[in-house]
């Protein structure tokens, strides 16, 4: 190929690249563009999120998630029965 025709190329490329760049950024803009109601709530489920998160310690997490917790009386560890 010519040094010209690579030119073309290089600039014909450059230029999609920058097309689908800007078409991406205004589709995510649109996406986010939120009210300030939104953002609120957003706000306010995420500091709740984070209260329910810390209310048990890592190790009795693990412990549920393992299945070692101690069973409750009357409580049916499982499923099938």
């Amino acid at each position: 190929m010519s040094q010209e025709m690579l030119n073309i190329v290089f600039v014909v490329v450059a230029a999609l690249l920058v097309m689908v760049f800007l078409t991406i950024r205004r589709y995510w803009e649109a996406q986010v563009n939120k009210s300030q109601e939104e953002e609120d709530l957003e706000r306010r489920m995420a500091s709740l999120n984070e209260n329910q998160a810390n209310r048990r310690r890592d190790d009795e997490i693990v412990r549920l998630l393992r299945g070692d917790e101690t069973p409750i009386a009357g409580e049916r560890r499982d499923p099938r029965r």
